[in-house]
């Protein structure tokens, strides 16, 4: 089994993917995965909160796999090993632990996933660099070409996408003013690369997270999900384009 849920922020949204809450988790094996659509959170302060946390997660049965939002610390991931995993490049967090790093595509229970983290924060000038704020929330031009690269080896052609924001005609992008500026010359808009890859791949399914909500957005007739809540998937991951059309129904 896949399930997909968005932002989880360590302690302040972790407990729905604690199986007293998230009641299938008591089902899961080592042969299951759990997928954050960034905002982890887990790699915050470098120390004792991370270990806590890490430790937990590392005692559940399942694989916990994640794409980097806007709220990591990024000089700490960085300092996690880059290993080979599922045909793409992750950081190996702990031993059921996964960082799925941008750019790269991954076999995972038969589907290939394209993953593609980062997002802006629209609180920035209230943060602090490097201490609770870091440019590579967004992605640098290398990121970006490493993308391009990978996909152009598949064909651009994937089963899914797992990113933290989205792409640029998704009504969303919208939802906050960004700028560039305080960036730098070696990173690019994630909006507009997204929207590049967005127009160029095929996929059957687009899932991110970053606007604390559950939304399914179509387009040229390929949904966008955006999840905040838990979403169960079949093998085939279908079951999770009914239940959310249904959602977006109501």
């Amino acid at each position: 089994m896949i399930y997909i849920t968005g932002d989880i922020h360590r302690e302040q949204d972790i407990h729905k993917i604690n199986p007293r809450e998230f009641e299938a988790g008591n089902h899961l094996t080592p042969d299951d995965y759990v997928i954050i659509c960034g905002d982890f959170g887990c790699i915050w302060d470098g120390g004792s909160g991370d270990r806590f946390w890490l430790n937990w997660l590392e005692s559940l049965p399942w694989n916990t796999l994640f794409v980097d939002g806007n709220y990591e610390n990024f000089d700490v991931l960085k300092t996690y090993p880059v290993v080979d995993y599922k045909g793409g490049k992750a950081r190996q967090i702990r031993s059921n632990i996964y960082h799925l790093m941008r750019g790269e595509v991954y076999e995972i229970d038969g589907h290939s996933f394209f993953t593609f983290g980062g997002a802006y924060s629209h609180d920035l000038h209230y943060r602090t660099e490097h201490v609770n704020w870091w440019k590579d929330e967004i992605p640098t031009k290398a990121e970006a070409n490493n993308a391009l690269r990978n996909l152009e080896r598949r064909g651009w052609k994937v089963d899914y996408v797992l990113s933290h924001d989205v792409y640029a005609s998704h009504p969303f992008s919208n939802k906050y003013e960004v700028t560039l500026s305080p960036y730098g010359q070696d990173y690019v808009d994630i909006h507009d690369l997204l929207e590049t890859i967005n127009q160029k791949l095929t996929y059957d399914v687009w899932f991110c997270g970053h606007y604390h909500g559950d939304f399914i957005h179509y387009d040229q007739k390929k949904p966008c999900i955006t999840l905040f809540t838990m979403s169960c998937c079949s093998k085939s991951l279908k079951s999770i384009c009914r239940c959310s059309s249904r959602q977006a129904d109501e």
